[in-house]
């Protein structure tokens, strides 16, 4: 999706008390450098430059970049910069924590963005409530895509009063937690296959009838609609053995 009118799409928290509420929900603190994805009029970069070693504030707006500038003036610890996140690159030589209250319309983008080109152990997202169960469900390729690489909890319920103007809908605040990764990078393009073939129920194309049964008894699978992510990835590793 284009990201060229990002005022449409964006929903600002302008409360001190709110903001703080909700940074209390992280584990954010004096030691770390912290990338803000859509710093906006800098409600919470003001509030991140106080808890924070450093922050990095990430504003595809010029004239959001602007407030956020004015509101930070005081603070030498911050550095503002005009740029499309989807086009931003992590820094690959200092450690990072992630903050941001991203725009609905490219939370897929970001999230997978996050996921699979930073380094953050730690990243803190405001998304709509629907979007961050679809992260979890191990139904859709996304959740099956991720959970390699992070674990997705949320952390508290973000109401729509919060916001101006209000959605119509409810957000919460999760927690990308990076994990050591579960597939060997040699592997991944198999496993994306794999993902898609599995999503789109294409079982048939994935093993025989008998390398199929064999399969779900290994893993312990009794009910294909539910099958958490151990059982999924002993699907995965079935199917290597199959394949090799």
């Amino acid at each position: 999706m284009n990201q060229k009118n990002p005022k449409d799409t964006q929903n600002f928290i302008t409360s001190k008390k709110h903001v703080k509420e909700i940074l209390k929900h992280t584990n954010i603190n004096k030691q770390d450098n912290v990338i803000e994805i859509g710093s906006g009029k800098g409600h919470f970069t003001k509030e991140l430059v106080k808890m924070s070693q450093s922050v990095t504030a990430i504003e595809i707006d010029g004239n959001l970049c602007q407030t956020t500038q004015k509101s930070v003036d005081p603070f030498e610890n911050v550095k503002v910069i005009q740029k499309d996140i989807l086009k931003f690159s992590y820094p690959k030589n200092i450690n990072y924590k992630i903050f941001g209250n991203i725009p609905f319309n490219i939370s897929t983008d970001i999230v997978k963005k996050i996921t699979f080109e930073s380094q953050a152990k730690y990243s803190y997202l405001i998304v709509e409530k629907g979007f961050s169960k679809r992260l979890q469900n191990l139904q859709r390729a996304l959740g099956l895509l991720l959970m390699v690489e992070v674990d997705i909890k949320i952390l508290m319920k973000v109401p729509r009063t919060y916001f101006h103007p209000k959605p119509s809908v409810d957000s919460v605040l999760l927690v990308l937690e990076r994990h050591e990764p579960l597939i060997l990078k040699k592997d991944y393009q198999r496993y994306q296959l794999f993902v898609y073939r599995w999503v789109n129920k294409e079982y048939h194309a994935l093993f025989t009838k008998n390398q199929f049964r064999q399969a779900l008894t290994h893993a312990k699978i009794y009910d294909l609609n539910n099958v958490n992510f151990k059982q999924f990835l002993s699907l995965f590793n079935s199917y290597k053995l199959f394949n090799k």
